[in-house]
């Protein structure tokens, strides 16, 4: 039996959704002993004994003074959190899950209300890539940063609890995942349990803005990725439901080549897409599937890229446009480019490759799109749930980036 959940994550109650996050950490340290001590050991190097007295507070009531937009100006005084120890100890929060935002002004005013404790600690929690507080002197108080990242590894990493510990762990896991760039690209997983178009979008955009600054440094040129996604499913679509991005040489990406991101229910794949309103690529494209030598040459590359990719797709769809919007896919065809020889999972079968040459390089007069594509399927690479597999991402990109200039080539 599979069940697909549609309900809010337990934590996602607050208006504000900083004060949430917040919220969801605090929670669960509340609710777990154990993850409660490591943290306070690891970060503050306080040990917890059996009969010390703990008290965490969070400041904001749901819906209350500090859970709008209004009140932000009025309570930025307002710590996010406390953690009090036999009332010696003070930790005070202040967390953001927007980069580049801590205040001095706010941190101190955090300060003064714990001066009264013998050890006074601030713990700021942030999504930046580095210290936002590095060059922020504070008077008697030991500062901590640590990222949403970190925070995300910590409980990942915590030995496995009991009960409703273990969901509230869970949850947080799910909850801080799920919220996008805040920790960041954490493997492909779907807290639902399935595929769906919500949770994919957040993945698939957290995957790509890591990946990014390793892209450009050899493809400089594709810099534009995917800005707006859309939910709906289109009414004559025949392909499998799928949540795609790209990274493109222009915002408008059917102009020219691009490289393409999916994620599907069964697996993430990713390649080239020569579009059809890219007309260099196409007199190219056509230019390679009519020259003997230049087509030998194209299908050598493609088996350099199979030798460094799970498998090694080549496809064609025509289709046409209703209203200019609605579009309608006159005809598809992919193929395994292993059915050029066969191979322990393929059979032979060369008249993919000689239809699929005639299509392209007979092209004219309608609209078609050609794509280069691998794809990593779920049961066959567990990985895919890892943050590594980002890893994993890059390297084929750097494996296409032959037959980018290729067709590259004028």
């Amino acid at each position: 039996m599979m069940i697909e959940s549609r309900l809010n994550n337990i934590f996602d109650q607050y208006d504000q959704e900083e004060n949430r996050v917040t919220n969801a950490f605090l929670q669960t340290l509340a609710k777990n002993k154990s993850l409660l001590k490591s943290f306070l050991s690891r970060y503050f190097g306080t040990k917890l004994g059996k009969r010390d007295s703990v008290v965490i507070s969070y400041q904001k009531e749901p819906f209350g003074l500090g859970d709008r937009d209004e009140d932000r100006e009025k309570i930025e005084g307002i710590p996010d959190g406390w953690i009090i120890i036999d009332d010696k100890i003070a930790i005070v929060f202040e967390s953001k899950i927007s980069r580049n935002a801590v205040k001095k002004s706010q941190l101190e005013a955090h300060v003064k209300r714990i001066k009264g404790y013998s050890q006074k600690h601030l713990c700021v929690i942030t999504p930046d890539e580095a210290s936002p507080i590095a060059n922020i002197h504070l008077n008697e108080v030991h500062a901590c940063w640590i990222s949403w990242k970190e925070i995300y590894g910590f409980i990942d990493q915590s030995e496995l609890s009991q009960g409703a510990s273990e969901y509230l762990r869970e949850q947080l896991k799910e909850y801080l995942a799920m919220k996008e760039d805040l920790v960041g690209f954490q493997g492909i997983v779907y807290p639902s349990g399935v595929f769906n178009p919500r949770e994919a979008k957040i993945i698939i955009k957290n995957l790509i803005r890591e990946i990014k600054p390793d892209i450009l440094k050899v493809y400089p040129k594709l810099k534009y990725e995917r800005e707006k996604f859309s939910s709906d499913v289109h009414p004559y679509t025949v392909f499998h439901r799928s949540t795609w991005s790209f990274l493109g040489a222009d915002s408008y990406f059917t102009k020219d080549i691009h490289v393409t991101f999916w994620l599907a229910g069964t697996h993430i794949g990713m390649g080239f897409t020569i579009p059809n309103g890219a007309k260099d690529r196409w007199i190219r494209l056509k230019k390679i599937f009519a020259d003997d030598q230049l087509f030998d040459l194209f299908i050598s590359k493609l088996f350099k890229i199979r030798e460094k990719t799970p498998n090694l797709y080549l496809e064609f769809v025509h289709r046409h446009f209703l209203r200019r919007r609605d579009g309608v896919v006159d005809g598809i065809l992919e193929m395994d480019i292993d059915t050029i020889n066969g191979g322990k999972k393929v059979k032979a079968n060369k008249l993919w490759l000689q239809t699929l040459r005639e299509i392209v390089k007979n092209k004219e007069g309608y609209n078609g799109q050609f794509m280069i594509r691998t794809r990593y399927f779920y049961k066959d690479y567990p990985e895919t749930k890892k943050p590594a597999f980002k890893s994993t991402v890059i390297k084929t990109a750097y494996a296409l980036k032959d037959m980018y200039d290729f067709l590259c080539e004028t």
